[in-house]
């Protein structure tokens, strides 16, 4: 039963990643100024506004269904990009920024508690499919 369940963990998590991703792309300069918005590293929006997606795209690909050498690296990448987001969010809402989440492309909710609880849930799951990851391939 606990193999199904982190399965599902996983696919579900990268295929959250995958469309979250695809979204951004498909409005670039609209995510570079969400980033911008967090007035956290206002001279890196265009650079993370860029990259951003297509790790996220890439890393949620390979996290689904990537093959078995690949999942514990993308678990890995996809837990940093949500402690990245976390601390974004929740420093937003701490800071009192009326910002858009960005965290599905333009137009995606304003950040506020339910948002940094969902990415903390977020956190935790990824951080169950990373360590189901390297036990079974560890």
């Amino acid at each position: 039963m606990k193999r199904v369940v982190f399965l599902v963990l996983r696919v579900l998590i990268g295929a959250l990643f995958v469309y979250a991703g695809a979204e951004k792309l498909a409005d670039v300069s609209g995510f570079v100024e969400e980033v911008a918005n967090y007035r956290l590293l206002p001279q890196l929006a265009p650079l993370l506004g860029t990259v951003l997606p297509a790790v996220e795209v890439v890393a949620g690909l390979m996290l689904a269904v990537g093959p078995k050498t690949w999942r514990a690296p993308a678990a890995l990448v996809v837990l940093i990009l949500l402690v990245m987001f976390t601390v974004a969010v929740t420093s937003a809402w701490l800071r009192h920024i009326d910002v858009s989440c960005g965290c599905f492309g333009k137009g995606g909710g304003p950040v506020n508690g339910v948002t940094v609880l969902r990415d903390l849930i977020l956190l935790a799951w990824a951080a169950v499919v990373l360590t189901s990851e390297q036990r079974a391939h560890g």
